[in-house]
């Protein structure tokens, strides 16, 4: 019995055995599967929640930027919305009633965006004009720089050329370079405008009357000119570097429209000078009765010179009155033997020269030209500002050196900005590039060798 007891008793505690480790494997692999799962799921809810906080991150930057939007945006949007309707009438009883202190808050608040629609007006009013200013001087420097390709440098001192072109930067003018003793001309940079385009002379005219009130002795030199009731007086030469319009409009009506006419005339103005350049323009004077005289005299009303004209008439006070023909040798041959041309002889005293040339010094030295400056040579020269048919002037004609005058640099520039003390600028750079060479070195004039052209007595009349 003893026997299959144990028989029977092993095959059943194997079996038993066998179901632990089938469970207790089994409880491991679950427990496996478990922890797996969970950290799925715990996963998937980290990624979720991250993709969320990113979501909703994103969702609150759009709002921010949303409710943030530009502040200029808004306050346009604003000022749209509350735009004033108000008529002139409607204006004017608010501020009556501002004046008396009567306004409501609400009137108060309807007057305060009212200016400030007028201010926003104005402003885009000015910006508009401002960008149309700067589209026609961008129009002009391109026809200037047209013009300036087309010039026939032929002759001219190719140097002196180069110092013109820089200095003139693109800006929209013409400059004329000549020598005073000779009337040779050393370049014309922009011809067409310089020969065949008259403009106002502006303040340069007071040259023409200075001289003219000089000579005819309608006032004392050596004495103030007294310009207003309460005593206020100026001489010439303060006049003159400062370009006192008052000074010249009296020592215009002074002389009067014929006289004024006369030395106009006699200075090489209305008429042509003879430059052998293609193209060029007799320029015009005043017409009797064509405005006042004094304002003529001031501001040159009624003028229309050219750059040459303005060149020849300096180079004849830098020269003590000789008015030579402008001429630019066009080969070698002409160039080794230039012949100076005399138009005419100006009747400039000496003393009469000096004072007018006291004030062309102190406007380089302390007057409205200072920016004409040269430390080489003493500059002496005149500024011109004013309108002209549709844009800014701005002129300058001088001579150097004052002692030993070996150059005439007229500069004349026209634009929305444009001003004397711009033309002023431009005629420095020339000198200061240029003066070097022709104060050190001798310019040989064959004083001998003039032809002397008879002068043309009827005003308009042709070379």
């Amino acid at each position: 019995m003893r026997k299959i007891y144990r028989a029977t008793a092993t095959p059943l505690l194997f079996a038993l055995l066998s179901s632990l480790v089938v469970f207790s494997v089994s409880d491991v692999a679950y427990a496996k599967r478990r922890h797996s799962a969970k950290a799925g799921r715990a996963a998937k809810s980290s990624s979720g929640h991250v993709r969320a906080t990113r979501t909703r991150s994103r969702s609150s930057r759009r709002g921010r930027a949303a409710r943030n939007e530009p502040r200029e945006s808004s306050r346009r949007g604003r000022a749209a919305r509350n735009e004033p309707q108000l008529s002139t009438r409607e204006v004017q009883a608010l501020l009556k009633r501002q004046r008396q202190g009567r306004l409501s808050r609400a009137e108060r608040q309807q007057l305060a965006a009212y200016h400030s629609a007028s201010r926003r007006r104005a402003i885009a009013l000015q910006e508009a004009r401002l960008r149309a200013a700067r589209a026609h001087d961008s129009a002009l420097r391109n026809i200037a720089a047209a013009n300036i390709l087309k010039d026939n440098s032929t002759g001219e001192d190719l140097e002196v050329r180069r110092a013109a072109v820089e200095a003139l930067s693109g800006r929209s003018g013409t400059v004329v370079v000549m020598d005073p003793n000779t009337g040779r001309v050393y370049t014309i940079v922009n011809q067409q405008m310089a020969v065949g385009s008259p403009v106002k002379p502006c303040s340069t005219v007071k040259l023409i009357v200075g001289l003219a009130a000089l000579h005819e002795k309608v006032f004392d030199p050596n004495m103030d000119v007294q310009l207003a009731s309460n005593g206020w007086s100026i001489n010439l030469t303060d006049a003159v570097a400062h370009s006192n319009n008052p000074f010249f409009q009296v020592l215009g009506r002074r002389l009067g429209y014929e006289r004024v006419m006369k030395y106009a005339e006699n200075f090489g103005f209305g008429e042509k000078t003879g430059v052998n350049y293609p193209g060029e323009s007799d320029g015009f004077l005043p017409e009797p009765g064509e405005g006042e005289t004094g304002h003529m005299s001031s501001h040159g009303d009624g003028f229309g010179v050219t750059a040459v004209q303005l060149a020849a008439f300096t180079g004849a006070i830098a020269n003590g009155g000789n008015l030579y023909l402008p001429h630019a040798p066009r080969t070698p041959e002409e160039a080794d033997h230039f012949k100076p041309e005399l138009r005419r002889k100006i009747e400039i005293s000496p003393e009469d020269r000096l004072r007018i040339l006291s004030g062309m010094i102190g406007a380089v030295n302390f007057g409205t030209a200072k920016l004409a400056y040269d430390p080489i040579g003493q500059v002496a020269g005149k500024t011109g500002t004013c309108t002209g048919e549709s844009d800014k002037l701005g002129l300058f004609t001088s001579f150097s050196s004052i002692n030993n005058p070996k150059l005439v640099v007229t500069v004349i520039t026209t634009g929305s900005t444009e001003a004397g003390k711009r033309a002023a600028e431009i005629a420095g750079r020339i000198y200061r590039s240029i003066s070097p060479r022709f104060l050190k070195e001798p310019v040989l004039t064959p004083a001998s060798a003039v032809i002397e052209i008879e002068p043309k007595t009827t005003r308009g009349a042709q070379n």
